[in-house]
């Protein structure tokens, strides 16, 4: 499974475009193989987005772009964020991709939870 998490340093990102990336996580057998960052694009810009607000022609926010970005970087199964725009979630989930939104505090204590969960989910769906 490879799960992304919209993130600020070690934090959840309270909002997935103006985040500073995803940290994303291989994890097989309830263990954390291998991690990885994966950097927004979008925060090179001078003063970053929050300093400026990105929008595209259509009104979107600045989570539509990162959102294409990573999806052209890498093959995740589950996105975790605080807030996500509904037009990058509709990308995610188009995909198969599990958006998980309204998510804060730190990452590894919210992705030991949620590897907890999937493995009890497992474990009473094989039953």
């Amino acid at each position: 499974m490879i799960v992304a998490i919209a993130s600020i340093g070690r934090e959840i990102s309270p909002h997935f475009g103006q985040s500073n990336g995803c940290t994303v996580f291989y994890i097989k057998n309830q263990q954390i193989t291998a991690e990885k960052f994966i950097e927004n694009p979008l925060m090179k810009l001078e003063g970053g987005l929050f300093g400026q607000q990105v929008r595209t022609n259509t009104g979107d926010c600045s989570c539509r772009f990162f959102a294409q970005f990573l999806l052209h970087e890498i093959k995740i199964d589950v996105l975790v964020t605080g807030h996500i725009g509904g037009t990058a979630s509709q990308l995610f989930r188009q995909r198969g991709i599990n958006v998980i939104a309204g998510v804060k505090g730190k990452i590894m204590d919210y992705l030991q939870e949620y590897v907890k969960r999937e493995d009890n989910l497992r474990r009473v769906s094989s039953q």
